[in-house]
């Protein structure tokens, strides 16, 4: 089985000085991701995303930062403080379309790696002193979900769970074990749970 696999990108953009979000009491005024091709965005900020602020009991937008490492697309969380409360990164595996015909259905799909929430207290990556913030994994998979479909990869996402993070995967998104490796523990999101992803928690 032919397994190449083509990074369809290729960035080479100037970085952009990060600033801190003001603190907003309305949807006026604050940049979502909702519209925006994330794909073709520079490195730094690019907008941003609601998050449920548990310390404070009230969502909260945190602003979404860019970057690009060795191939990588880096992305960052940062709350009103600039401080970091959770980051990912994701790969673009974009298969040659000669290859397609090899598998029942397109086995391009972005990859997400590195997923961490630092401000959960029951984790072992919590930073101290963070608020506690909910539906990160959400937004980083929604922001790949939004990569993958700009990137002519369907809506593909696959990941592979740490064993205390896969309920959150599983039960509460509704990803399964990828067929083509059953015992790897690699997790992908099926059909019928791509359209009710992108729509989770109001969506991007």
């Amino acid at each position: 089985m032919i397994t190449k696999i083509q990074n369809n990108y290729s960035y080479n953009y100037p970085v952009y000085t990060c600033k801190p979000k003001p603190k907003q009491t309305s949807f006026q005024g604050i940049q979502r991701l909702t519209h925006m091709n994330i794909g073709m965005m520079p490195q730094g900020f690019i907008g941003h995303v609601s998050l449920k602020n548990v310390s404070k009991d009230c969502e909260e937008f945190v602003g979404v930062f860019k970057n690009f490492d060795s191939g990588l697309e880096k992305y960052l969380f940062k709350n009103d403080k600039d401080e970091i409360i959770g980051e990912f990164s994701l790969k673009i595996n974009k298969f040659f379309d000669y290859e397609a015909f090899l598998y029942e259905e397109d086995p391009s799909h972005v990859y997400l790696d590195d997923l961490f929430n630092y401000s959960n207290p029951n984790t072992p990556f919590y930073k101290k002193g963070l608020d506690h913030y909910k539906g990160l994994a959400v937004r980083a998979l929604q922001i790949a979900q939004r990569r993958s479909d700009e990137a002519q990869c369907v809506g593909n996402i696959k990941l592979n769970s740490m064993p205390e993070a896969r309920p959150i995967y599983v039960d509460k998104i509704g990803m399964v074990s990828d067929p083509e490796h059953p015992r790897s523990g690699m997790l992908m999101i099926p059909a019928d749970k791509k359209e009710p992803l992108s729509r989770m928690n109001g969506g991007l």
